[in-house]
């Protein structure tokens, strides 16, 4: 008899995204006189200068915007004015554009929380200041990272853009919208976007190379920023390339490993503004459940390795605002829930057994479906770990189904391996059709998958794809 499940286990509750809050702060705030700051590590605790104070107080307004309590606006508060205390209102003295375009990003976030015009007037100003000194007709327009003019750069005109926008759709001036769709056409047609793929590479040098690369952080602020001017205009390409860019992201990361916030931002907004819950959210799930599970508890924060769990002694700031950001923007979503026990599980696709290949009872015995023929090494405990998180372990065997290596690779084998704790060896379960569900790894987001249709296929790890080698029914043995 197959078993039914119900969709039960809340997934990033609201108390989740508060222990990260919370955690944060109780880490790398530091109140002093009348100075409200964050430093740069748990052990230095240097002030984190110009880029990044402002870089992380825009993820604790992601958290304010979640959950808006009189005292998270009263921090937003203090850290702004004790930011503008320190760098003055004018910040010419600063030759990085991209420096500056953060700063705006947070100042104008502040206004927003807050109505403080003052905000406003120091955001908009230093935008203008930063435009007029950065861009020039050298390389075809576009805006110079720092004034020593070598690189023309994803990180300083994406942040233009985005806070070109926060400042259009607080003024109603149309001077920034413009002036963010000028810096948005030269960045489109220099070569350092790949309208195939949805590569956003690093920059383009003032001899006309391209410096290529595929980072997260640059692929999250062109999404948000072809978001922003997409919901200003309607016009369709900016959607189309937002969505390009986010598909490749989602490729590519099943669970991130580098710096995140940017992209959660930015596909979080591409999802909640168009109607695409439906395509990203399940990514943003994916990436919520890893970076809760692999955090480090006595804080409540992790590292932008969301593979991994995070380790004691020192750990920085900077590489830690992502969590926060993430578990904030991501909507709270269920998942489906598994009555514990002993089942046989048939893959929907051939209707043959989940497998130890030969009966094998030992670490690294490969995974394969087969026809069951009712022998302990077809059978399988479902063991519940919490929170939506299962293992499973061999009846035979006593080991665990686990994703050799840790791997966050498509391909990589699911083998037996003695359960450590690791996310390569737990998972959760979503329900792509009624009676079959597919498990999905927290250390890599993708699915246990046969790769063929005869017995003997092996079992692997592949993105989620919803089709019928990725769903398995839990059946009574």
């Amino acid at each position: 008899m197959a078993t039914t499940l119900a969709a039960v286990n809340p997934i990033n509750p609201l108390a989740n995204a508060n222990a990260a809050y919370d955690g944060f702060l109780n880490a790398f705030l530091v109140k002093s006189g009348n100075a409200t700051y964050l430093v740069d590590g748990i052990n230095k605790r240097d002030k984190a200068y110009f880029w990044g104070q402002a870089f992380m107080i825009t993820g604790l307004i992601d958290a304010y915007e979640r959950n808006p309590t009189p005292t998270r606006k009263q921090l937003i508060i203090d850290l702004t004015n004790s930011f503008l205390n320190q760098e003055t209102y004018d910040w010419s003295w600063n030759s990085w554009t991209d420096d500056i375009a953060w700063a705006c990003i947070a100042v104008i976030r502040a206004y927003k929380v807050t109505g403080d015009p003052t905000y406003r007037t120091v955001a908009a100003n230093n935008w203008n200041f930063a435009f007029n000194r950065g861009w020039d007709n050298v390389l075809g327009g576009g805006l110079w990272e720092n004034m020593d003019k070598h690189t023309k750069a994803s990180l300083a005109n994406n942040p233009m853009i985005i806070s070109g926008i926060f400042l259009y759709e607080t003024t109603g001036d149309a001077n920034y919208l413009n002036k963010s769709k000028q810096i948005y056409s030269w960045f489109r047609s220099s070569g350092i976007y790949n309208t195939t793929t949805g590569v956003v590479n690093e920059a383009k040098v003032n001899d006309g190379t391209i410096q290529y690369s595929e980072n997260s952080y640059n692929a999250g602020s062109f999404i948000n920023a072809a978001a922003s001017l997409y919901k200003n205009t309607g016009d369709a390409q900016y959607l189309n390339d937002a969505v390009r860019t986010a598909d490749f992201v989602v490729e590519k990361w099943g669970v991130m490993n580098q710096e995140a916030d940017a992209c959660a931002r930015g596909i979080a907004k591409l999802a909640r503004e168009n109607n695409l819950g439906g395509k990203y959210y399940p990514w943003l799930v994916r990436q919520s459940i890893a970076v809760w599970n692999n955090r480090r508890t006595d804080f409540n924060i992790a590292n932008n390795d969301w593979r991994n769990p995070t380790p004691g002694g020192e750990q920085f700031a900077m590489n830690c605002i992502s969590m926060v950001t993430i578990l904030n923007v991501t909507p709270e979503q269920e998942i489906v829930s598994v009555p514990t026990g002993t089942y046989r599980l048939n893959a929907r696709h051939n209707g043959l057994s989940l497998d130890a290949l030969g009966g094998g009872t030992t670490n690294n015995t490969a995974l394969d479906v087969w026809g069951y023929g009712g022998g302990n090494h077809q059978r399988w405990t479902l063991v519940s770990l919490g929170s939506g998180l299962y293992r499973l372990q061999g009846v035979g065997s006593g080991l665990s189904i686990n994703v050799a290596g840790n791997s966050g690779d498509n391909n990589a084998p699911v083998v037996l391996w003695d359960y450590n704790g690791g996310g390569n060896s737990k998972f959760y379960f979503s329900s792509p059709s009624s009676g079959y569900y597919s498990m999905i790894f927290v250390n890599s987001g993708k699915a246990a998958d046969v790769a063929g249709t005869g017995q003997g296929a092996k079992i692997l790890q592949w993105k989620p794809t919803g089709s019928t080698n990725q769903q398995w029914q839990f059946v009574a043995p």
